[in-house]
């Protein structure tokens, strides 16, 4: 009786799934987000023990979209660029510093924004103590953005990075 009642539903839902249409039942596939390109360097190749240096974080955006600035307008806290680095052995000398940013009307958030188009570069500067020894150091971190373009935002997107940096020995 199981049997039957198998082949008679095989027999129903086969011939459905041959001539249904993928497109309906299948999933849309989601609109890819712009092409961002991230660039990190160092003002510096070698850094002593006692001295600093600045990271610099240079952002390429495509056509079209947009990014939001480290300090968004009030109401827009959410939409910020943020920069979060992993635990290094350097010290924050200042908060991270933006390039010029655009008031823009962005349609898909209904409102006015202060962002970046084309490129954004975002700078910070470190000090290195003198209880650092000598050697090769990684500063890693992320770039966390929102990109929009006039119709439809990305979800957050995470860029990593990371820098070597080399500490020689005081003079």
């Amino acid at each position: 009786m199981i049997r039957i009642l198998i082949f008679i539903l095989a027999g129903v839902i086969a011939p459905l799934s041959v001539f249904a249409e993928p497109t309906l039942f299948s999933s849309p596939t989601a609109p890819s987000g712009p092409r961002i390109k991230l660039n990190v360097m160092t003002d510096e190749d070698l850094v002593h023990s006692g001295g600093r240096f600045e990271l610099y974080l240079s952002v390429e955006i495509e056509e079209g979209w947009h990014i939001y600035s480290l300090k968004p307008l009030d109401g827009n806290e959410l939409l910020a660029t943020r920069i979060i680095l992993d635990d290094n052995v350097f010290e924050s000398i200042d908060s991270w510093q933006e390039s010029s940013t655009h008031l823009i009307q962005d349609d898909a958030q209904a409102k006015l924004v202060k962002g970046h188009t084309h490129t954004a570069e975002f700078r910070n500067s470190f000090y290195v103590s003198q209880n650092v020894k000598p050697g090769n150091y990684f500063l890693n971190g992320k770039l966390l953005y929102k990109a929009c373009d006039n119709n439809l935002c990305t979800l957050p997107q995470s860029l990593p990075f990371t820098n070597r940096i080399q500490v020689v020995a005081a003079e």
